[in-house]
């Protein structure tokens, strides 16, 4: 009885240990069916389960299995910083939490950017368009409206015919667009019906104590600027620059200065030339004649040297590019001094808005005074105390003080080599420096303006 006691424990640890071999062999089978999906070859993994009398055994023994939840072998080495740096993006480390001013934080702030840059360039496109009348056009056009009904017109006819030649430029397709454009809406945030909350009962607020009453400061007399030192007096108007004999024309009176205008537009203005510099040519320097008005090329190259790019004018009245000592030394009518001028340092300053002339203006700076054997101390005095010297377009009626006007075409064209920086500064002669070379200046002369449509 004990031996057969025996016996039956010796087989009952037998199959124990067996049983505990064949649920072994099944975890097994199982780790394997995550690496090999084909079905077919599962049976091959697990040669201990196709014995039918184990198979039976063991799924007596083994309670049913509920899918373990993945967690970290525990004798898992710790990876090294290499091996986390290389880790994909898309796999963020286990417990890492997004940190604060990171991923999408920094969305709004690169929007702002190009929503800034969007802005800069409607800017910049919004200020190559002229809308409106200059001031200067403004005070021409009141000028005109007297000058007329001094000639017999009707307040009427004056007013019309005043408004019909002094008009802002013709627009561009862009800028016509952007007039036409309809006002953006002042409030840009939108929300839903869902969204809206009721609006907020106004927090009350504890009463303004009155404002002090404080006296008005008496009102200091200004001073009226004394006469200028330069006085000009029985000055002309150089006979080029003067209306032809059978042009019509009426005087205006413009901050004491008198200015004949044949239909609106001032005697003798310059043709709109512009002449390509070759992108060959490399960078060179703008040369101006005050007496002629031409802008030309300064280069090396003796193929260019001298070259005719545009033709602008330099003064107002009876100063327009005039070269009297006396001119260059008066405010509000001169012309440009000679010298040597130079651009903005930086390229995106060389060509931006001017708030006094309302438009886009390269300005100049000068640099080095010529031809000071011409002037008197008098003079040189006065011509340092000028400013506002520039290059710009000049508008219908307009005439250009210590600037160099030039017409539509011209401008956009010297405007775009002195932003790209191909024209590196500018030098302003008296006289012509190649007079071999320089063609006479292209006026228009002719006008279509007759004083009998005052009385239509």
């Amino acid at each position: 009885m004990l031996q057969l006691t025996l016996l039956t424990r010796t087989g009952a640890t037998a199959m124990a240990a067996f049983a505990a071999a064949a649920l072994a062999l099944a975890h097994v089978g199982a780790a394997q069916d995550t690496a090999i999906p084909d079905p077919s070859a599962l049976d091959a993994t697990r040669p201990a389960l196709s014995h039918p009398a184990i198979s039976a055994e063991t799924a007596r023994a083994r309670p049913a299995e509920e899918e373990p939840a993945p967690s970290a072998p525990a004798d898992a080495a710790p990876k090294s910083p290499a091996v986390e740096a290389l880790a994909p993006a898309s796999e963020p480390h286990a417990g890492d939490a997004p940190a604060e001013g990171s991923g999408a934080a920094d969305t709004p702030a690169s929007a702002d950017d190009i929503a800034d840059i969007f802005s800069k360039l409607g800017d910049q496109i919004y200020e190559d368009c002229i809308f409106d009348l200059s001031e200067e056009q403004i005070n021409v056009q009141a000028a005109l409206i007297l000058a007329y009904m001094d000639q017999g017109a009707e307040s009427a006819v004056a007013r019309r015919l005043a408004a019909i030649q002094i008009q802002a430029p013709k627009l561009s397709a862009k800028c016509e667009q952007m007039r036409r454009a309809p006002p953006p809406p002042a409030d840009w945030t939108t929300t839903t019906e869902a969204q809206e909350r009721p609006p907020e009962a106004p927090a009350p607020t504890a009463a303004k104590p009155p404002k002090p009453v404080v006296a008005a400061a008496p009102k200091v007399p200004v001073p009226e600027l004394p006469p200028p030192v330069i006085a000009l007096t029985g000055k002309q108007v150089p006979a080029q620059w003067d209306c032809a004999d059978g042009v019509d024309y009426v005087t205006i009176t413009l901050n004491g200065y008198r200015r004949k205008l044949t239909g609106g537009e001032i005697c003798n203005p310059f043709e709109d030339v512009a002449r390509e510099v070759p992108a060959s040519a490399g960078n060179f320097r703008l040369g101006y004649s005050i007496t002629n008005g031409r802008l030309f090329v300064i280069s090396d190259n003796p193929a260019i040297n001298g070259q005719t790019i545009s033709w602008g004018l330099s003064g107002r009245d009876v100063c327009r590019n005039n070269p009297d000592p006396d001119c260059f030394a008066a405010r509000a009518v001169g012309p440009l001094p000679p010298g040597e001028y130079a651009f903005a340092a930086e390229k995106k300053h060389r060509v931006s808005w001017g708030p006094k002339t309302k438009r886009q203006v390269a300005a100049i700076y000068l640099k080095t005074l010529s031809n000071k054997e011409r002037f008197s101390p008098a003079h040189i005095a006065a011509i340092k105390k000028r400013g506002n010297i520039a290059i710009h377009v000049r508008l219908k009626g307009e005439m250009s003080e210590a600037c160099i006007g030039l017409e539509p075409k011209g401008w956009a064209y010297v405007a775009s080599l002195i932003k790209d920086g191909r024209a590196t500064g500018l030098t302003v002669y008296i006289d012509e420096p190649h007079p071999q070379i320089a063609e006479a200046p292209p006026v228009i002369v002719a006008s279509s303006f007759s004083l009998t449509s005052l009385f239509k």
